[in-house]
């Protein structure tokens, strides 16, 4: 019986548990812990030492930097090529930030561009030099960047000797959850020659759908599995006090040739713990294994570990009632012939 109540319970809210945690999952991408700090009107002069700094954060998975922008162009094609915007980064580039040819900006001087700037500037073999007037740096690779960092692919990122000022950084958390306190320490780190024209912010729409969506197949799920336990703890004190009722003449001699009622108690509940512990562990590997041929995606292993325990601990429950009832039976009466 507490295998059949596990494996329900599994096939059931554990995989309502499965999908919220690839629900949740999909939500959790880059643009949900994605933060972004900025100077929107180009006079707080953001300090690059401050991509050092957030990058040491706890919660955070990585950091970088950009600098101001400038109009970049080919220096092999000038005048029958298009415009493309130049910024120096400081920090690595994320691994989102993918290569699509070529390799990532390593030296000074040496630039990676987004697929859309490669196109406006024609660099078919996602090489060749690019130059504002001022600066001319020789491109390396050209990246993908996906649709959450899809900003960065109208860009000409290069590694510059020394940058003043940042405009933007951008900061991801390893944890949607974590965004909002994460949010709070990384403006009171931030350095700033006018910290408050910095603006530091997140993708506060997001978090709320991420919390809702959480919160709503998370009740479903609660509910279902206490609908099923609370059937779970009714059949099984039914199956117990059968299996009492099948041995009162044995508890009966127990009781006759000395046995306090406490004993009678313990035996029962033993008895029920064992064939529980033995009946939760076949139910749980048959659910998990049934879940995630069904769905692709395993019930977290905290919570198939849970429903087990808490399935043992019905069963306990649910057979406290029967074994009573044995331990303050009459044993003269059971044991009369009639």
């Amino acid at each position: 019986m507490t295998a059949l109540v596990c494996l329900v319970v599994l096939l059931t809210a554990g995989r309502a548990a499965a999908a919220e945690r690839a629900v949740v999952a999909s939500i959790d991408a880059v643009g949900t812990r994605l933060i972004t700090v900025s100077d929107p009107q180009g006079q707080a002069a953001i300090d690059p030492e401050t991509v050092d700094q957030v990058a040491a954060l706890e919660g955070v998975r990585w950091a970088f930097g950009l600098g101001p922008a400038s109009d970049g162009r080919s220096v092999a094609l000038p005048g029958r090529a298009g415009v493309a915007a130049m910024r120096p980064v400081v920090g690595d580039l994320p691994s989102e930030a993918a290569a699509v040819r070529g390799r990532a900006p390593r030296a000074v001087g040496e630039a990676v561009a987004g697929t859309d700037a490669a196109a406006a500037l024609r660099l078919v073999d996602g090489a060749g030099a690019v130059s504002d007037g001022s600066t001319v740096v020789g491109v390396v690779g050209v990246v993908d960047t996906g649709e959450d960092l899809g900003f960065l692919d109208a860009l000409v990122l290069y590694r510059a000797a020394s940058v003043p000022t940042l405009s933007q950084v951008y900061v991801l958390a390893d944890d949607a959850s974590t965004v909002p306190e994460l949010q709070r320490r990384i403006a009171a780190t931030v350095r700033a020659g006018e910290p408050s024209r910095v603006q530091v912010e997140a993708s506060a729409g997001v978090l709320r759908l991420r919390d809702a969506v959480a919160g709503a197949l998370g009740a479903s799920s609660r509910q279902l599995m206490l609908g099923v336990l609370g059937g779970g703890l009714v059949l099984v004190s039914v199956t117990v006090l059968s299996a009492v009722q099948g041995r009162r003449r044995d508890l009966g001699r127990r009781r006759a040739v000395g046995a306090s009622r406490s004993a009678i108690v313990v035996l029962v509940l033993l008895q029920t713990a064992v064939a529980g512990v033995m009946g939760a562990l076949v139910g749980s590997v048959g659910g998990v294994a049934a879940v995630a041929l069904a769905t692709g995606v395993a019930p977290p292993g905290s919570f198939s570990a849970g429903v087990a325990v808490a399935t043992v601990l019905i069963g306990l429950v649910g057979a406290a009632p029967p074994a009573l009832l044995a331990a303050y039976r009459d044993p003269v009466r059971i044991l009369r012939v009639p």
